[in-house]
């Protein structure tokens, strides 16, 4: 063979080195997007491997029809679905599943149980205590005492950072932490905290209140719902205080780690006026 001969045949060979080189460097940019896009949907499923060692969260949410429902379910799906290791219990204010709500979480690609049970209409001062107590039930009927569970009451107009599911993780028995804009309050709750206990709460509405502090603002182990079998909310202004001391609970017995910044606030949105 010619030496211009080999010089060529060193440049072809040189040439599909280069060219297998970029068809494997596109494989392997391909399957770490694929990898990253796959766990980003599954972190947000039960049946995520990488996350199973995690305390499962079950978020309780009661709804209701109204125009902005769906607008206001979508927002906090989408704080939801960075949550890993959460099953949401959505529970309507319907004599029947609704399809606007079935088909809402049907695309949600979230982990979800949609329940229903109509509200009292002679509840005094409580609107969803059905909805609520019926969140309980399902837990107490489906769930295992033994289970690394954790129930957090979630409103479906209020805001959440990602930071307070990271608290909610942390709860042993019943853990709080502060609530923004509640109870006339630009936060309500703990305010100071020592050695895992508060010391300090910021209330103005009621303060002799047992545990003052707005739903979004605790979270309980499912073990301790099994240890009161019969606890559940009622119909009282307090409804947060008195179903939590059905638990057993107080203001020096609740965990309390995280008094500094407020991550979740009691929001509300307002209703529009629909003119056509």
């Amino acid at each position: 063979m010619s030496k211009k001969m080999k010089v060529k045949v060193a440049q072809l060979c040189f040439l599909g080195i280069v060219l297998v080189g970029i068809l494997i460097l596109r494989q392997n940019v391909g399957s770490v997007v694929y990898k990253r896009n796959t766990v980003v949907c599954t972190d947000t499923r039960l049946e995520h491997k990488g996350k199973k060692k995690l305390p499962l969260i079950y978020g309780i949410t009661s709804t209701y029809t109204r125009h902005v429902q769906i607008a206001e379910l979508t927002r906090l799906s989408q704080t939801l679905m960075h949550i890993p290791m959460f099953h949401w219990l959505l529970t309507e204010d319907a004599h029947s599943k609704t399809d606007l709500v079935a088909h809402f979480l049907n695309h949600s690609n979230l982990s979800y149980t949609h329940l229903f049970h109509k509200n009292n209409s002679t509840s005094r001062l409580v609107k969803d205590l059905n909805t609520r107590n019926n969140a309980l039930r399902w837990i107490r009927e489906n769930v295992q005492p033994s289970t690394n569970a954790i129930l957090y009451f979630m409103d479906d107009d209020n805001t959440y950072s990602l930071r307070v599911f990271d608290e909610i993780r942390k709860t042993k028995r019943g853990r709080a932490w502060p609530v923004g804009l509640s109870a006339g309050l630009l936060h309500e709750g703990p305010i100071e905290c020592k050695d895992g206990k508060a010391v300090r709460w910021n209330v103005h509405w009621w303060p002799q209140r047992t545990v003052p502090i707005d739903m979004a603002g605790f979270a309980i182990h499912v073990k301790v719902l099994f240890e009161k079998p019969t606890s559940e909310f009622t119909d009282r202004e307090d409804i947060e205080s008195v179903f939590l001391e059905s638990l057993g609970f107080n203001r020096d017995n609740m965990e309390v780690n995280y008094c500094k910044d407020v991550l979740v606030w009691h929001t509300q949105t307002k209703t529009p006026v629909i003119v056509q």
